[in-house]
């Protein structure tokens, strides 16, 4: 029996989960935290509530924040908040693997994802800055990978990620179809503290203040049909291509206004959309998918600012749609991949200074092609066969 339990954790796929975590704690190890604006919030709410105080007047989303006080206990360093956004993106990989699981029925999948948002540095190197990016990701992703055995966990997960960016509503459809009907109450029920947290927030500030950003609350954050119509032209530059001109407000322009993972993804996942019987997905999941998607992009809208910092629930959708279509037709494969690597370029350049990388930053990447390279060795013989059927 303890043989038994232990299998699904000495599988090569996890084996190769673990190569790219460690790949990543490399890329960590030789890069260097650079405290800046949103930071210097979440770092005083983190010490406030170490030291048994809930101060909600603090501006900014506190979700992971909860829990960096926790780590703050133990480390009681000057930039604890910063060292659980790494802890949350070196958990990342094995967490995308695990959500892969529980979302499909193949580990092969399991590990595309994992490859997948192990090639996101927008989304695993932030928090050297101080976002909340790789909390955020990872709670989205642990929502999904306990959703079906420990609900109650995964509805807390989900709370946090609403408490950290409350896009993540938007995974609420793809959990509640992937929930027995009986258990589904405890993931709504779980909704309650992002209810509490607001509740509190407005009595003790007389406002919900909306994220970090000075001057917003819950009436002014909401914008006229101009900049609806602008936000959404701009939705579609930032899905569909890579560069980041923010054509609404150029002043805005800023890393959020690029893409953070490969186009290709996101045309795939819509042509799942558009195409259910082609892309290898159950319906009824591919329909929450959809909704999800929707959902986490049309949020961000109506908003200030349209950002993939805060779409990237919505494109966590497309990819989760996109990835069982690339096992079915896995010459798409060295495509994404491929593209997946613009990413670290422009990274590099937009922060090789800020946070002192250099080449031990693209352990990852590299780690990522050395297991294609054996995954096209181990299937050799049906990959020639693909090839020579479609030419």
């Amino acid at each position: 029996m303890r043989s038994m339990r232990l299998r699904p954790f000495l599988s090569l796929p996890c084996a190769a989960v673990l190569l790219l975590t460690l790949g990543l704690l490399l890329s960590f190890t030789f890069a260097a935290p650079h405290p800046l604006d949103d930071h210097f919030f979440y770092q005083k709410f983190t010490e406030s509530l170490a030291a048994g105080h809930l101060d909600l007047r603090i501006p900014g989303f506190h979700g992971s924040d909860l829990l960096a006080a926790v780590w703050h206990l133990v480390s009681r360093s000057p930039i604890s908040q910063i060292e659980f956004q790494i802890l949350a993106a070196l958990l990342i990989p094995f967490a995308a693997f695990f959500a892969g699981r529980a979302l499909y029925t193949s580990e092969e999948d399991a590990l595309i994802l994992a490859c997948i948002l192990s090639m996101m540095p927008f989304i695993l190197f932030v928090g050297l800055r101080g976002w909340t990016g790789p909390a955020y990701m990872c709670f989205m992703l642990l929502s999904i990978a306990c959703i079906r055995r420990f609900p109650a966990v995964a509805g807390l997960c989900l709370a946090l990620a609403i408490l950290t960016k409350p896009f993540a509503i938007a995974l609420l459809p793809l959990l509640l179809a992937m929930q027995p009907m009986h258990k589904k109450r405890l993931l709504l029920l779980s909704l309650g503290l992002p209810v509490l947290y607001f509740a509190v927030q407005y009595l003790q500030a007389g406002q919900i203040l909306v994220g970090a950003h000075s001057g917003y609350n819950q009436f002014s954050v909401w914008q006229g049909p101009e900049r609806i119509l602008l936000n959404l032209a701009h939705s579609l530059q930032i899905l569909f291509s890579v560069h980041n001109y923010y054509f609404a407000d150029p002043a805005l322009t800023g890393p959020g206004n690029l893409m953070h993972t490969s186009p290709l993804l996101v045309f795939l996942g819509l042509f799942v959309f558009l195409h259910p019987k082609e892309g290898g997905q159950p319906v009824p999941l591919r329909k929450e998918l959809f909704l999800g998607a929707v959902l986490g992009i049309g949020l961000n809208v109506p908003l200030d600012h349209m950002d993939h910092f805060y779409m990237q629930a919505g494109i966590l959708c497309f990819i989760l749609a996109a990835v069982p279509l690339l096992r079915l037709y896995p010459l798409w494969i060295p495509l994404v991949l491929a593209t997946l690597h613009f990413q670290w370029f422009y990274f590099y350049l937009q922060y090789r200074q800020v946070f002192l990388l250099d080449a031990f930053f693209f352990a990852v990447p590299l780690t990522t092609d050395f297991l294609f390279l054996c995954f096209c060795f181990l299937r050799r013989g049906k990959i020639w066969n693909l090839i020579r059927s479609s030419l």
